[in-house]
Order: C-alpha cells, then structure tokens, then sequence
C-alpha cells in the first residue's frame, strides 16, 4: 500500500490511444466554440452598428410628377426640413448619386429616360428625434410626389435578423459542449475497458470507486487543458489570419476579422472572455465528465 503522501502512478497508460483521440478531437471542438463565440460577438456588433446608423437618417422621396419642378420641390423640402426640430442636416442627392443606388438591383443600365425620384438624406438626433407624421404631412402639404422614409422596418428587420443569428451561434455552442461530453464519455469508457485488468486488481485489494478514478484526474484534466488551449490559439490565430489577408479573404470577410481585432473595449472585454472561457469549460468538462462516467462504470462491474 502506498505511504501518506506518496504519489501514485495513474492506473491507465499516458499513451492511451482514446486519450489521443480525445485530444485531437476537443481540440477541434474547442476552435469551433471559438469561432462560434467571434461570430456571436460580430453579429451582435454588427446589429447593434445597424440599428444605430438606421436611427440616424431617415430619407425623403420625390417623385417626378407631370408638370412638375423638382429643383423647386427639393428647395422646398430642404427649407422645411432644416428648419423641423430634431432635424440635424438634410442633403439632396444629385440624379447620379440616385441611380447608382439602384445599381445593386437594375445593374448597370441606361437610366436617362427613366422618372428616378430625387433623394434627400436626413441627419435627425437620436435623442429628440423629430415628430414623423407632423414632418410628413407638412411636407406633402407643400410638395406633390413627396414620401418620408423613417426606415423602421428595416431596423426590425435588423434586429430580427440579428436575434436569430445570435440564438443560431448559441445553439452552436450548445451543440458543442453535448459532443465534448460525449467525446469524454466514449473515452472515458474505451480506457476503462482497455485496462478493466488493472481495475480489478485494485478492486480485490480494497480500492473504493472514487480512489480509482481520483488516480486519472490529472490526465483527463491535462487533456482537458491541453485541447482549450490549443483550440483557442487557433480560433485567435484564424482571426487574426483574416483580419490580415486583405484581398486573398475578399473584403467583406477581411473586415469581420479586423473588427473582432480592432473592436471597442466593451465588444474586446466580451470577446476575450468568452474565448477563454473555453478552456475553462474543457477542462471541466474532461474532468467532471470523466470521474462521474468511471464510478458509473465500475458500480455496474461490481
């Protein structure tokens, strides 16, 4: 029998081909919770930006009416709407600007002899914006063929966008902790049965449930640790990798990946936690998981 103190050898081999597996394999769990963490943290970012830019400008919409004069009826929405409270800045945009936002749908095509409505952008303050149906009645008063546009569907489209793409990546994440969990179990049982012998040995001397698998913490608390990490210097190496790439990622892609890098401290303090909280929670997962599937086992053997 061991002496008060003494520090007893671990009854499954180091080398364990499970263990191994189990390794690799959390560790690829632990770069995909990663990822899925960033693109939790982005996507909230990114509605968040959305909201806020939709809340700044709403748009005014002029219409070419028969007859009409829409250098008179610009002028004339200009004036009331610099002069509406909660009104920041209105700009009217030239035919050109018009026509290049709606390039995205039409393409590239000739426009000359299409009616398209002149637009004016509107800054309006967040804080005190101004009174909607009041601006708008004033200025179909004043000017035919005119609309406001506050954009407020599509901010509730953002956000609804923005809440589905959240609970997405939390399922994600749940999803993956179930799979390290049974990762763990799978091994946890494959190193029992592979060493079932030694178990036995240690049963007729006397050893009780909990001293057996106490002697395996430390491996499967090792390689709990050792997949965290590595899962997480890749998950930070990926995004840096992005963040870098320019053109070779396409711009979109190399954005992402520079906003995660280069976010405000509150989204920074929130991507870092949630990242290293991957190791934390391999660990434990390794660990706990582990001792209570071996005591299960050995009662069963018993």
């Amino acid at each position: 029998m061991a002496q008060p103190g003494s520090k007893l050898s671990p009854i499954f081999p180091k080398g364990a081909a499970p263990l191994r597996a189990l390794t690799v394999t959390m560790a690829v769990m632990c770069y995909l919770a990663c990822l899925a963490i960033g693109a939790l943290v982005l996507v909230d970012r990114a509605a968040e930006a959305w909201s806020q830019g939709i809340a700044r400008e709403v748009t005014v919409q002029i219409r070419e009416i028969s007859g009409g004069n829409m250098e008179k009826s610009l002028t004339t929405a200009l004036a009331i709407l610099k002069t509406t409270p909660g009104v920041l800045d209105a700009k009217a945009l030239d035919r050109q600007e018009g026509i290049k936002l709606l390039e995205p749908w039409l393409g590239k095509i000739s426009m000359d002899e299409l009616p398209v409505p002149r637009l004016i952008r509107v800054s309006v303050d967040e804080q005190a914006p101004p009174d909607y149906p009041a601006l708008e009645r004033s200025l179909q008063a004043e000017v035919k063929g005119i609309s406001l546009d506050t954009h407020r569907r599509w901010q509730a489209e953002l956000a609804r966008m923005g809440r589905a793409l959240s609970l997405l990546a939390s399922l994600v994440l749940a999803l993956i902790t179930l799979a390290s969990v049974m990762l763990v179990v799978f091994a946890a049982r494959s190193v029992l049965e592979a060493n079932r012998s030694v178990v036995e040995v240690l049963e007729l001397i006397g050893a009780e449930h909990k001293f057996i698998s106490r002697q395996n913490d430390s491996q499967f608390l090792a390689t709990g640790l050792l997949a965290g990490f590595a899962g997480l210097i890749a998950g930070i190496a990926t995004f840096a990798g992005l963040g870098f790439s320019g053109g070779v990622a396409g711009d979109s892609v190399a954005a992402a990946g520079r906003s995660l890098l280069f976010a405000p401290a509150d989204v920074e303090l929130r991507l870092w936690a949630g990242m290293l909280l991957v190791p934390l929670a391999a660990t434990l997962i390794a660990l706990w998981t582990s001792r209570i599937t071996l005591i299960r086992m050995l009662r069963q053997h018993t």
